[in-house]
């Protein structure tokens, strides 16, 4: 069973059963099936096959999940462009990706695409919907086709998406995902989480990259999604009461943004049984108030892209109930591992370490990618041909099998869910004529789990502010910068090598950010 059978035995069995509200209509699982085989054979006509690329550049709608089902039909290769990128990471992905087709939402990101077009001859066809100023209309080509009369023949082990992840060269990576990993991980986690087939899910997180397969996973059993656009405190309040919602997944800024919401009781959530987080750790005091809130049970998921999501472990309601009960430090683990995967900590060598010795966390099992798209060099660096995918992260195993996190290879920075990696920001920055050095590191903060903060040697006069707005087209919004702070020299070791534990150290305690 691979994506696209699920979907038309959803069809066949349920066919009435809702399967996805959004913004503007309700959709049954029939209705979403005809709709992606419609899309499908559209695609097919216009000279897609089996491995092309189709991309999509969506806040989440329904067309956002119908281009991912209809690829899965084809054995096409379904890739996300974050509406939120920057006009170069934009063309970046779609020319890396080697993108045949895009869909694309009608909107202010449609002037930057009209830009770029010229820099991309491998860009066949462009298709709008909602209010957009393409040639090919979505609706008008799903009206004018009928349904796929076959899906395609796929291989379990060909590539089904590639999700873009910011990358430490400064541009983002394409993580190549299999038909088989991505069911490997719908399916494992559905069951892991006691998702169950009457579930309402709220989806928040945008499907670009990663909660794509959040936005789709209840195709494993036929449960309901709801899709909220662009996330909103209030309206995510509202549709839990209005949607009856079951379960949600948000990252830890959005649970406290919902909690801290003026209306937060006058809402009626009372079927709601789950809500996950992920991300980053929630502090004590944020456990206590989800706890009183919500009234339901709690997960923490740790995970990566190059585990195709994975999920690879759970910090259960019970280890939460734990912490509050004596064993505070159980917030700061990632949890313990899934049941589809193993997780170790190993040394540079590849072998494992005692307990309680920090070294990499690494992960095996039937989720890992594929590679790294078109780079070979960086596949070979995480997946050595041993069975183990190295996250990145440093941490270790206590001897209950919890696993923590005490750093980031590549001093990564995670601001409110999001990826951040310095050298993006520092390429940015370095770009404007008065700065003459950057580094750029995340400080801890309440609100965001951490906030960029650039630590600058000027050259000529220049404030704060103004490297923020020269920041703001360079790179995407959650990379600008919260602080920018003006230094003499920055720290360096005896090679010369920025010291940045050392500028990490500096912010580690810092409270309050100002500009």
């Amino acid at each position: 069973m691979l994506i696209a059978e699920y979907l038309l035995r959803n069809a066949r069995n349920w066919p009435n059963r809702l399967a996805y509200v959004s913004e503007t209509r309700r959709l049954t699982w029939g209705d979403v099936a005809d709709r992606s085989l419609r899309l499908a054979h559209a695609l097919r006509r216009l000279g897609v096959g089996p491995g092309d690329v189709i991309a999509s550049m969506a806040e989440d709608t329904h067309e956002t999940v119908e281009t991912w089902y209809a690829a899965a039909l084809i054995g096409a290769v379904r890739t996300g462009v974050n509406v939120r990128y920057a006009p170069a990471e934009m063309a970046h992905v779609l020319a890396d990706a080697g993108a045949r087709v895009l869909i694309v939402e009608g909107g202010a990101r449609e002037s930057d695409l009209e830009r770029l077009d010229a820099s991309l001859p491998g860009l066949h066809h462009v298709i709008g919907f909602g209010r957009h100023r393409q040639a090919l209309d979505y609706e008008a080509l799903l009206a004018s086709t009928p349904p796929l009369p076959e899906p395609a023949a796929v291989d379990p082990d060909a590539c089904a998406a590639i999700s873009y992840t910011t990358g430490s060269t400064g541009r983002p990576k394409g993580v190549r995902w299999s038909h088989r990993g991505i069911v490997a991980t719908q399916v494992n986690t559905w069951l892991q989480a006691g998702m169950q087939h009457d579930d309402v899910f709220l989806h928040c997180l945008p499907a670009a990259g990663v909660p794509i397969l959040l936005a789709t996973w209840n195709v494993v059993n036929g449960a309901a999604v709801v899709l909220h656009r662009r996330f909103d405190a209030g309206r995510a309040l509202a549709q839990l009461a209005e949607e009856r919602v079951t379960s949600v997944l948000w990252v830890p800024t959005m649970m406290s943004d919902v909690l801290a919401h003026p209306r937060f009781a006058e809402y009626d959530l009372g079927r709601l049984r789950l809500v996950m987080y992920g991300s980053m750790p929630a502090t004590p005091a944020l456990v206590r108030r989800a706890l009183e809130g919500f009234g339901c049970r709690l997960q923490q998921w740790y995970g990566s892209t190059e585990a195709t999501a994975g999920w690879t472990s759970i910090l259960h309601h019970e280890d939460h109930l734990a912490a509050l009960d004596g064993r505070p430090e159980l917030l700061t683990s990632c949890g313990r591992s899934t049941l589809h995967c193993a997780m170790a900590v190993l040394d540079e060598a590849g072998d494992p370490v005692t307990d309680g010795t920090v070294g990499e966390i690494c992960v095996r099992g039937e989720t890992l990618m594929l590679g790294y798209h078109n780079l070979p060099d960086e596949t070979a660096a995480v997946l050595r041909g041993d069975g183990w995918l190295r996250m990145g992260d440093l941490g270790f195993r206590d001897a209950e099998g919890y696993f923590y996190l005490v750093d980031r290879k590549n001093f990564m920075i995670i601001t409110g869910g999001y990826n951040v990696y310095p050298m993006v920001v520092e390429n940015a920055l370095a770009e404007h004529p008065a700065v003459a050095e950057v580094a750029v590191v995340g400080a801890p903060d309440e609100r965001w789990g951490e906030v960029v903060c650039a630590v600058v040697v000027a050259r000529a006069p220049v404030t704060g502010a103004e490297l923020v707005e020269f920041c703001r087209p360079r790179v995407a919004s959650f990379e600008v910068p919260k602080r920018i702070d003006f230094v003499d020299r920055l720290p360096r070791g005896a090679t010369g090598k920025v010291q940045k534990r050392e500028l990490l150290e500096r912010y580690r305690h810092v409270e309050q950010l100002q500009m």
